[in-house]
């Protein structure tokens, strides 16, 4: 039973599940709703962002809820940190690797095949408790 759980909760990003996502939209319209004009910089700066790693789940935050996004690659996680002209360092880039190997580490960030990458259920609904605050 361990193992079921454990494949599951690897793989569980790649099986679309719209209903928890829609109650929390439902429970926070306004925050959900204000979500669709946030650039990668405004969600940065509402994350408090401050290293390659948080810049990194801000670009994830980014393709996810304004993007609408279930699973991002690599090369898309790069372009939307990139475009966060306010908070991107040149370093992030070649530190990204690292970067995203961390978040795997740390159970933010499920890694759903080579450089593609999803949210934990945990994280995504940590993120959208987050982004529903007021700046």
């Amino acid at each position: 039973m361990q193992n079921l759980v454990g494949v599951y909760a690897e793989h569980k990003a790649a099986i679309p599940l719209d209903a928890p996502s829609d109650n929390v939209q439902v429970g926070s319209s306004a925050g959900s709703s204000a979500l669709v004009d946030h650039s990668t910089n405004t969600i940065a700066a509402h994350l408090g962002a401050s290293s390659g790693p948080e810049l990194a789940m801000a670009a994830a935050a980014h393709l996810a809820f304004v993007k609408k996004q279930d699973k991002f690659t690599r090369r898309e996680i790069d372009a939307e940190m990139k475009s966060a002209t306010t908070y991107y360092k040149r370093n992030m880039s070649s530190n990204l690797s690292s970067a995203l190997n961390a978040l795997v580490k740390g159970k933010r960030l499920n890694q759903i095949q080579k450089d593609v990458y999803a949210f934990s259920a945990n994280e995504r609904s940590v993120l959208e408790a987050k982004l529903a605050q007021p700046l």
